[in-house]
């Protein structure tokens, strides 16, 4: 099959563990890459992401959440839920 050269950018620290660490296994980093990319087409890695928010209400409130301070509840019906909201 014919090859056909792909240019990947990555941060320097990370390109030379990656270095040391195939060098260690008697391959090349491009050999590495190819292994990767092959086995991801082929479906045998997974890559999953994660969105993670942060801004400043977020912390805030996870700051309070950990303080035990503005919550509201236990509530013992939805009765009770919908009164604590009208306050």
């Amino acid at each position: 099959m014919a090859k056909d050269q792909t240019t990947l950018s990555i941060d320097k620290v990370t390109k030379k563990k990656a270095e040391q660490m195939a060098k260690k296994m008697h391959l090349s980093l491009s050999g590495v890459a190819r292994i990767l990319l092959n086995d991801f087409a082929d479906g045998k890695i997974q890559i999953a992401t994660v969105m993670v928010v942060k801004d400043k209400e977020l912390d805030e409130a996870l700051r309070d959440v950990a303080q035990g301070k503005n919550i509201e509840g236990p509530f013992n019906s939805a009765e009770e839920f919908t009164a604590s909201l009208k306050r």
